[in-house]
C-alpha cells in the first residue's frame, strides 16, 4: 500500500516540491557542517586562480541536437558561476551551490533533458554535459567524488556519443549534486571553454599535478550495460574500482 506522501505527491507543485527538496537538503548540510567546507567562488579566490595553468584538460564535442544553441545558452550562463572557483585543500565542491537553481527569472531558457529514463525539454536543459564533463575531470586529477548520479538510460548511439559511457553525472536541482573534495595539498580551479561545436574543461592549480589514467569497463547484460569505472594513479601498480553504474537500454538519441 503506498504512503500518503505518494499519494499527495502529484498534487504537490513542481516549484514547491523541488523548494523543500533543496531546503532539506541544505538543511542536512548544516546539521553535517557540510557546508563550512564548501567553496563560495569569492572573486578575491578567482583572481588568483585565473594565474594558475592548466594541468589536466579535456574536450567533448556539443552534438547536433534541435535543442543546441538552448543548451550552448545554458551552458554559458553555468559556466560564468563556476569559472576560476577555487577549491582548497579539503573543500567540497557542490555543483548547484555554486550554479545556483536554473530557472527563467536568472536566465535559463528550455531545453532537453532525460527525466526517469525519458527526453523531456525543461527550464535549464543541457547542463548535465557540464556536470559530467567536471566529474570526469575530477576523476582525472585524483579528486574525491563523494556524489555523483548516473542516468538512467544510455540514449546515445556509439556514433552520437560525446563522453565515454560512464563519465555521466545528471544533476537535478534539490535531488541530485556533483561533489567532489579536494584530497589534494594545495587548491586547484575549474576553467571552461565554451566553443563553436566543442565544451572544454581544463582543471588548473598552482603546482604540478599528475594526471590519473581513467577507465570505464562494459558488461552487456540482458535488460542494459553495467559499467564499472577504474582510475589508476600515478606512480600506482593497480587501478581503484571507483563503482558500478546500470544503464537501462540504449535507445537512438533525440
Amino acid at each position: 500500500m503506498k504512503r500518503w506522501t505518494e499519494l499527495l505527491r502529484p498534487l504537490v507543485p513542481v516549484p514547491a516540491r523541488v523548494w523543500v527538496a533543496a531546503s532539506r537538503r541544505a538543511l542536512r548540510d548544516l546539521r553535517s557542517g557540510t557546508w563550512r567546507m564548501m567553496a563560495t567562488g569569492a572573486e578575491r579566490f578567482r583572481a588568483e586562480a585565473r594565474e594558475w595553468p592548466a594541468h589536466v584538460s579535456v574536450s567533448q564535442p556539443l552534438g547536433h541536437s534541435a535543442h543546441v544553441e538552448s543548451k550552448k545558452h545554458n551552458l554559458a550562463l553555468a559556466i560564468r558561476e563556476l569559472q576560476d572557483v577555487r577549491v582548497g585543500p579539503e573543500e567540497l565542491f557542490s555543483f548547484w551551490k555554486l550554479v545556483g537553481q536554473p530557472t527563467k527569472r536568472r536566465g535559463f531558457v528550455p531545453g532537453r533533458n532525460l527525466v526517469q529514463g525519458r527526453l523531456e525539454v525543461s527550464v535549464g536543459g543541457g547542463l548535465c554535459q557540464l556536470s559530467g564533463l567536471t566529474y570526469l575531470l575530477a576523476l582525472s586529477s585524483g579528486l574525491w567524488v563523494t556524489e555523483r548520479h548516473a542516468h538512467s538510460v544510455d540514449i546515445y548511439t556509439e556514433q552520437t556519443r560525446f563522453a565515454p559511457l560512464g563519465a555521466d553525472a545528471t544533476v537535478a536541482y534539490g535531488y541530485k549534486d556533483l561533489r567532489f573534495r579536494n584530497v589534494l595539498p594545495f587548491p586547484i580551479a575549474l576553467r571552461f571553454e565554451l566553443g563553436t561545436d566543442t565544451l572544454t574543461g581544463s582543471v588548473c592549480a598552482p603546482l604540478p599535478l599528475e594526471p590519473c589514467a581513467v577507465e570505464f569497463s562494459i558488461e552487456e547484460e540482458a535488460d542494459g550495460r553495467q559499467v564499472t569505472t577504474w582510475v589508476r594513479r600515478a606512480g600506482a601498480m593497480e587501478p581503484d574500482c571507483l563503482g558500478v553504474s546500470r544503464y537501462g537500454k540504449p535507445a537512438q538519441a533525440a
